[in-house]
C-alpha cells in the first residue's frame, strides 16, 4: 500500500533514544506511512541502535546540523503524501497504539482542520495528560511540535517552518494556520510518551528553555505576529470540537452500534445473539 503519511524525525547525536523511537513506532503503530530521519549529527552508528527495522527507514545526512526547522522543511519540501508529521526523536510509542495514526488522521474529514496532535506526559498546554478538565476531543489555539500531524498542503500554504526564529516554531505555525482560517485539534485518546528537552539541552546547554531564551523567543514572536496573536496562542486555550465529539459519540452509542453491526440478526423471533462461539454450532 502506498504511504499517505510522511513522518519526519530530525536527530542530533541521540542514537539510543532515536532507536527506541523508531523501533516502537514501527513495531507498535500500524498505518501506511514512511519514515525519514534527518541525521543532523552524522552518526555512523544509527543503524546499530535502530536494529533490524533499519531497511524501513530513509536517512538524510546533510553534513552539518540544520537545526529543527530547516530539517523539517527539508523533508516537507519533498513530501508527496497527503499528511506530514513532525516528530521528536525522544518519544516512545506504546504497544497498545496500533491505531494511533488512524485515530489522528480521521479528523481531517473536517475540511478546515490543518493539524492534530496527541496528549503526552511532557508537553505544554492542553495536550498535557495532567490537564484533566479539558475535553478529550477538542480544538485548541496551540499545538506542540513534539508530534503534530498536518494536512501537507495546508502547512505548505502558510510557508512551513520559520527557520529564522530562535525557538517557538510551534507557536509560530499555530498562529499562521489559525490566521489562515484553519483549526488545530487534540485527540487525548492518543498518548505518546515524551522524555523532553533532550536535543535542545545537548546543543544549547542550560540556556535552552531558560528565562532568557523564553524572553528572546516570545519577543521574536510578538514582533512577527503582534502581542494579541501571541498571547492568545500562548494561553493554549481548548474548547470542545462538536464535529469530532458528535462523531465519537455516535460511534460509541448502543443504538448506532446495534443498528450498523447487529441489525441484520434482529427480528424473525430471535431473542438473543450468540457472540464468540467460533465455528461451533450454537446450542439453544
Amino acid at each position: 500500500m502506498e504511504p499517505v503519511l510522511t513522518i519526519s524525525i530530525p536527530t542530533w547525536h541521540n542514537p539510543q533514544q532515536l532507536g527506541w523511537c523508531i523501533r516502537s513506532l514501527l513495531q507498535y503503530t500500524d498505518y501506511p506511512y514512511k519514515v525519514i530521519v534527518v541525521d543532523n549529527g552524522g552518526d555512523s552508528d544509527i543503524e546499530d541502535w535502530i536494529g533490524e527495522v533499519w531497511n524501513r527507514v530513509e536517512v538524510l545526512r546533510p553534513g552539518h546540523n540544520l537545526g529543527w526547522c530547516k530539517a523539517q522543511n527539508l523533508v516537507l519540501n519533498r513530501c508527496d503524501t497527503p499528511y506530514f508529521c513532525c516528530l521528536n526523536d525522544d518519544v516512545v510509542f506504546l504497544p497498545s497504539q496500533a491505531t494511533f495514526w488512524r485515530a489522528l488522521i480521521e479528523h481531517f474529514a473536517d475540511p478546515k482542520l490543518a493539524a492534530v496532535a496527541p496528549c503526552s506526559n511532557f508537553v505544554a498546554g492542553a495536550q498535557s495528560l495532567m490537564q484533566m478538565d479539558i475535553p478529550n476531543l477538542c480544538e485548541t489555539s496551540l499545538l506542540i511540535g513534539m508530534c503534530a500531524v498536518f494536512h501537507t498542503d495546508r502547512l505548505k500554504e502558510v510557508g512551513g517552518f520559520d527557520e529564522s526564529l530562535p525557538g517557538g516554531d510551534d507557536l509560530d505555525w499555530s498562529i499562521r494556520l489559525r490566521q489562515a482560517g484553519y483549526k488545530l485539534a487534540i485527540n487525548r485518546f492518543c498518548y505518546l510518551h515524551h522524555f523532553g528537552q533532550q536535543t535542545g539541552k545537548r546543543v544549547k546547554g542550560d540556556w535552552w528553555d531558560s528565562d532568557e531564551h523564553s524572553e528572546i523567543t516570545n519577543n521574536a514572536l510578538i514582533r512577527k505576529h503582534g502581542i494579541k496573536a501571541w498571547y492568545d496562542t500562548f494561553q493554549a486555550r481548548a474548547w470542545p470540537m462538536e464535529s469530532m465529539t458528535e462523531t465519537y459519540a455516535k460511534e460509541q452509542s448502543d443504538e448506532s452500534w446495534v443498528g450498523s453491526r447487529l441489525g441484520k440478526y434482529c427480528g424473525n423471533g430471535a431473542v438473543g445473539i450468540n457472540i464468540g462461539c467460533g465455528n461451533q454450532q450454537a446450542r439453544g
